[in-house]
This record gives C-alpha cells, structure tokens and sequence, in this order.
C-alpha cells in the first residue's frame, strides 16, 4: 500500500466531486474521520464545496453500507465517493491478504 502514497488519487477523488456535481450529482465524499473530511474540503476549497453543495462525511455519520457502497436508501441522484485512507483504515487486513501473493 505504501507504493501507492502521493499518487494524486484524492485529487482525482476531488476533482471528480468536482465535475459530478457540476452535472447535478448530489456528491458525498466519504472519509474516514471528521478531520479528514474538514481537510479534503479545505483543499478542495470550503466556497467551491459548498456552492457546488458537495458534503464531507464519514462512514458512521451516514451509515454508510460498505456492501452497496451507498446509504441505504439515498436517492439515485446521490454519488458516494470513497476516500482511499477510510477503505484503508476499515479494510487494512483484508487488503493486506489480497495483496500478500502479489509479485
């Protein structure tokens, strides 16, 4: 996992976000911790975020489904984006077994 630190996947994450709620998405970016959230939306930019109405949440404050990768009964209109750090953080053995036979 180490390898693939400071690749740009959350900027590309945010500007997703970005281009999903430009064409009318309601966008959540879901992150592991409150603080991450607050930091992805600083640098996204706190004024773009919130005219664009992109939320920041976490996993637990929206009772996120990791099965469907959604909340449970969101509207079609809703896009989850999923941090790297929170699937991570939730996943770490799982993905460390995945991983483990790989060349």
């Amino acid at each position: 996992m180490e390898t693939l630190r400071a690749t740009g996947r959350t900027t590309r994450l945010l500007d997703d976000a970005i281009k999903q709620a430009e064409d009318g998405k309601a966008v959540y970016v879901v992150t592991s911790t409150m603080a991450h959230s607050k930091q992805l939306k600083e640098t996204m930019g706190k004024d773009k975020a919130e005219n664009l109405g992109i939320k920041f949440e976490t996993t637990t404050s929206v009772n996120f489904d990791w099965g469907h990768m959604r909340v449970l009964g969101s509207h079609p209109n809703c896009v989850f984006l999923v941090d790297h750090s929170a699937i991570e953080q939730t996943f770490s053995p799982m993905l460390e077994m995945l991983h483990r036979y790989d060349s």
